[in-house]
This record gives structure tokens, sequence and C-alpha cells, in this order.
């Protein structure tokens, strides 16, 4: 028994030793080389699973080289404007001539109705004519004066309106706040009536209060001795001081 309790002892002596021994660097290697092959053997079976997608690079290239639609669309617009340029200059001058055109229409028109009153109530005045009285009443004249006067009366002849020199209407156009002179004073109060050619003016009317001292300031021409340039309401009347008859007479001169 107790030899055989020895040879125990002495086997498990020699076994012990071997036991306790490290692994050499060959198994090291070994072992690190196969874990390297599972590694990338896993990984290699992660890459097949995964789907393919589409590499940046390409799209970023792809996106530089082709341009987008929306870039198209500028570049389409951009070259019409550049070629149609001066067609839209074109037409805005055409825009501007027809607002123009119309603006002058609308004067003309405007004018042409003043006009039209003022023959109309030419038409009625000349069929009620004012009557001769000494004392001043509404839609009367004075007598003729019984003095006769030192001098003949010089010739007045309404040819000077043909005259471009004397074109007070497009003056007027260009001068609009000249011709604006405000409210008149009626000396009797009896309201305005257009008085026509022939026709005599009482002495309050044609007094210095209402002479018009510069005419060539309105484009009128200066009026001969013993007559006068008078503003009644907004007309422009040339009067005989000696004896009141109207000479000539511009109607709606100021405004």
């Amino acid at each position: 028994m107790r030899k055989f309790l020895i040879s125990i002892l002495l086997a498990s002596a020699a076994v012990t030793p071997a036991l306790a021994e490290p692994p050499s660097k060959a198994d090291r290697e070994q072992a690190r080389e196969e874990r390297k092959n599972d590694r990338e053997e896993r990984q290699q079976s992660r890459k097949d699973a995964r789907p393919e997608r589409p590499q940046p690079q390409l799209q970023v290239r792809q996106r530089a080289i082709e341009p987008t639609a929306r870039t198209q669309t500028l570049q389409r617009t951009n070259r019409v404007n550049v070629q149609s340029a001066p067609d839209r200059a074109n037409a805005r001058q055409v825009r501007v001539d027809q607002r123009q055109q119309l603006q002058q229409g609308r004067v003309e028109a405007r004018e042409q109705r003043q006009q039209d009153r003022v023959e109309a109530r030419e038409i009625r005045q000349a069929n009620r004519a004012p009557i001769v009285s000494n004392t001043p009443r509404p839609g009367t004249q004075p007598p003729l004066r019984v003095e006769r006067r030192r001098s003949s009366a010089p010739q007045w002849s309404t040819n000077w309106r043909h005259n471009s020199k004397y074109d007070w209407n497009n003056y007027r156009h260009k001068h609009r706040s000249r011709f604006h002179l405000g409210f008149y004073f009626d000396p009797f109060g009896w309201g305005y009536q257009p008085y026509q050619i022939g026709w005599r003016l009482w002495p309050s009317y044609y007094s210095n209060r209402y002479w018009i001292n510069d005419p060539w300031q309105y484009r009128l021409p200066y009026a001969p001795p013993g007559y006068q340039w008078v503003r009644y309401y907004n007309d422009a009347v040339l009067v005989d001081t000696w004896t009141g008859d109207v000479v000539d007479v511009l109607y709606n001169f100021f405004w």
C-alpha cells in the first residue's frame, strides 16, 4: 500500500510541471490568426447581408456635371430676358406715348367743351342785348357819351389771334399759376354775364383797379392809346375807355 501511494505521488509530481508550462509563441500566433480570420469572415458576412448603397461621391459628381431642372429654367429665362430687353424698352416707350396722347386728348376735349359752352352762352346773350339805362341795373348798359373824343378811335383787328407770337393758350398751359388771379370783386354784385364785342360796360367795370397793366405777361398784344385790357371775372376784355365799348374779349382767359 505504501508503495502504491509513493508511485502515485511520483507520477503526479512528474505531470504537474508539464501542465504548468505556458503556451508557446507559435501557439499564440496561431490562435491570433484564427481569431483574425474569424473576424474577417463575420465582417464579410455582414457586408454580404447589407444591401448596396450608392456612393455619395458619385451623387455629388453627378449634380456637378448635370444641371438641375431649375438651373436650366433660370438659364432659359435669362437668355429670354437678355434677348427681349430692346423689345421691353420699345413697349415701355409705346405705353408712355399712349399715356401722353390720352392726357392730351383729355385736355383738348375739356377745352372743346368749354368752348362749346362759351359759344352757346354767346348765342343766348345775343338774343337778349342789354338795355340802355341811365342808372346801373343788372342787364343794362350805359348810354353813349355825348362828348366827342379828342382824336379818332384807333382801328382794332382781331387778326392778332392768328399770330403765333400771341399764342396765349399754349403759353397758359406752361404757366398755369400766372393765370390764376384768385377772387374777382364785382363792383355791383350782379354776377357774371358774358359781354360781347360792341356792348358797353359801366365805367366801374374798367376802372384802373381792373386793368391788366402788362398784357405781354399773358401773351396779349398791347392796347392802343385810348384802349385798355381789363379783367372781367375770368375773361380778358379790351375796352374803349372813352365809350366803354367792348372791342375784344377772350372768355375763360383766367382760371
